[in-house]
């Protein structure tokens, strides 16, 4: 699941303004420059390269290096070929709107893609240099290994963990291997908690990047069916826990008397 097409909303908050002013009609050489520097180095892996073109802002967002590598890594992103649709300009510099060849790791079908993105970067003016602003992007990403459980023939799998601003995002592969349907019902129920034992809920909006509307709905997934989605939950502005346990409920089996839940192992964060 990665997220590259920016809707309006994205485009107004890199712009800094209340609506985007008229297109500029290209990019001039130094940004056109930076802007293939830094998908080069996206590219070919060279993420401390590309870290280095970021804004300040930016650079303070994720911290270090490795945090900003680890969002590619864990989608095993690769930017190759792009065309710049539209220049649109901007306090300090310019949004870049482009179209740009991916390949990734889709984690839903667990095999790599590719796709045709819509992407927008800032390429503001800083201490007589353009940097880049590439925003969306979690601070800290990780994909760990055996977070998995089954209860009642439903498996429920951690396929990445996402870290944002005041926010965590899970994203789960739910399985049936039972005959019979299973009905998904995660929100009021599921609960994260940290090492200390403290509990974070559920982000239940109308919003699509905060809430799965199938799993907010209920979800009928039916017998050796799957279902990827994502559950966030509200957390502290920079959340540095060592460990996370997730537990998800409640699931209701076609026939079963009482809903059950799935407590998935800890998942390590941080030493």
């Amino acid at each position: 699941m990665i997220r590259r097409c920016f809707s309006l909303v994205a485009l107004i908050a890199l712009l800094g303004a209340t609506a985007p002013p008229p297109p500029a009609p290209s990019l001039s050489s130094a940004q056109h420059a930076t802007l293939d520097r830094y998908l080069g180095a996206i590219g070919s892996g060279k993420y401390a390269d590309a870290f280095a073109l970021l804004t300040a802002s930016e650079r303070r967002y994720f911290a270090t290096a490795d945090n900003f590598a680890s969002s590619f890594k864990a989608d095993r992103l690769k930017v190759g070929h792009y065309k710049l649709l539209q220049a649109v300009a901007a306090p300090q510099g310019v949004v870049a709107i482009i179209s740009e060849q991916v390949e990734f790791f889709d984690h839903a079908h667990q095999a790599t893609a590719t796709a045709t993105a819509r992407v927008a970067y800032g390429l503001f003016n800083e201490g007589g240099h353009v940097r880049v602003k590439d925003p969306s992007h979690p601070w800290l990403a990780i994909t760990p290994s055996g977070a998995s459980a089954t209860v009642d023939g439903l498996s429920v799998t951690v396929r990445k963990v996402s870290f944002f601003t005041g926010r965590v995002e899970f994203l789960l592969t739910f399985a049936n291997s039972g005959d019979n349907s299973v009905t998904l019902l995660p929100y009021g129920r599921s609960l994260l908690h940290d090492e200390g034992g403290v509990a974070y809920h559920l982000i239940e909006t109308k919003l699509a990047t905060l809430t799965d509307r199938n799993l907010r709905r209920g979800l009928l997934l039916a017998g050796s069916a799957e279902y990827t989605g994502a559950l966030t939950f509200f957390t502290p502005d920079r959340f540095t826990p060592k460990t996370l346990s997730l537990t998800v409920g409640k699931e209701l089996r076609d026939g079963a008397d009482a809903p059950f839940e799935v407590a998935l192992p800890a998942i390590q964060v941080s030493p």
